[in-house]
């Protein structure tokens, strides 16, 4: 009886975990048939197509034919059976994507995190660091252009369905899989997504990795899809007189800088937060299997485009001065939230002053 308890327990709390991902087949593992050909992940992976004639390729342990090596290298899935493959930057302007489903409309300002992992594949001759994700009320219909970019989208979408995830660096990994993650607020519409680059060449930054007989091009393979609500835990101040010494920083626990703040409309680090930077870092040396999410915060003067704005860069700048000591750029993920989130009053200069401010989250690698 105590066992069959357990037994219960136990698959009631892998259904709750699993639950939590609101991504309908988030690895590509429920598929229609086997793959035996490239370009067939349209039609074949349930729950997922694409939003153009581009080809995105799916790959799957199951076929013989396919398998993990390809034209573009080897790889095996971060999870699972199988993973998808695309290209994100190619001549005439060539763009794949990947269109999923959520498993409802997510629910309005409400905050949720977005997360999945990509891999550049060996023979790419180049990598890039433009990324988006246009969230849609409908799937988006295949049309007689292949390319989709942000312009030719957003004709006829709100600017404000699309979101771009910023990096601080390439995604030039081509042996680990890469966590590319972003928080978002939703604003109530949102039941598809559509994940790649929206970008055309001539605006697309890109880094030369290698050269290479075909054409140049860039393509990633893209594993485990997740979307889910944030994890709010409860923010805590750190005491700059003990993090160098002996206090441990939880992980997953968002702190507050208590010394990095700015002058109003101004992103540029004041001289009083490098002791606090500086004991950070060291911080993140002495723990090298942390990484580190930075989030900037303003107060609510400004429009919501330029609190937006300012919001990233205060988080980009603090990320910067920690990269210019010597922190790996892999290990930092930099966001910003505008006025969203204020941790005290908007109506006072004392208020205000306190959410012009830059808070962190420690993960493990």
């Amino acid at each position: 009886m105590v066992k069959t308890i357990y037994i219960l327990f136990f698959n009631v709390l892998v259904l709750f975990c699993q639950a939590q991902n609101l991504v309908l087949n988030p690895s590509f593992e429920e598929f229609k048939y086997c793959p035996e050909h490239l370009g067939n992940f349209n039609k074949n992976v349930s729950q997922w197509s694409i939003p153009n004639l581009g080809s995105t390729d799916y790959f799957n342990s199951c076929s013989k034919a396919i398998g993990f090596t390809n034209f573009f290298g080897n790889q095996n899935p971060k999870t699972g059976k199988a993973y998808a493959g695309m290209y994100v930057m190619a001549p005439e302007d060539y763009r794949e994507y990947i269109q999923g489903e959520f498993l409802n409309v997510l629910t309005k300002g409400e905050k949720y995190t977005l997360s999945f992992y990509i891999n550049l594949a060996a023979n790419s001759s180049h990598a890039i660091k433009d990324l988006g994700v246009l969230f849609l009320n409908k799937p988006l219909k295949s049309s007689s252009d292949k390319v989709i970019n942000v312009n030719s989208i957003l004709n006829n979408i709100e600017k404000s369905h699309f979101t771009i995830i910023y990096s601080l660096q390439f995604y030039t990994e081509k042996e680990q899989w890469e966590l590319v993650t972003f928080d978002f607020v939703s604003k109530g519409f949102e039941q598809f997504f559509i994940i790649g680059n929206f970008d055309p060449n001539k605006k697309l930054a890109t880094i030369k990795i290698q050269e290479s007989k075909h054409p140049d091009a860039s393509y990633y393979y893209l594993d485990d899809i997740s979307v889910i609500p944030f994890e709010v835990g409860k923010t805590k101040e750190i005491s700059i007189n003990n993090i160098e010494n002996y206090q441990v920083l939880e992980e997953n626990t968002v702190y507050t800088l208590q010394n990095v703040q700015f002058d109003f409309n101004k992103s540029n680090l004041l001289d009083a937060s490098i002791k606090e930077l500086d004991q950070l870092y060291n911080y993140l040396e002495k723990h090298k299997t942390l990484s580190i999410e930075i989030y900037g915060h303003t107060d609510h003067v400004g429009s919501e485009k330029r609190n937006e704005e300012l919001s990233l860069l205060r988080a980009k700048n603090v990320a910067l001065y920690l990269i210019s000591k010597g922190l790996n750029p892999t290990r930092i993920i930099a966001q910003g939230f505008g006025d969203r989130f204020p941790m005290s009053s908007n109506n006072t200069d004392e208020g205000r002053a306190l959410n012009r401010r830059v808070e962190f989250k420690l993960v493990k690698n």
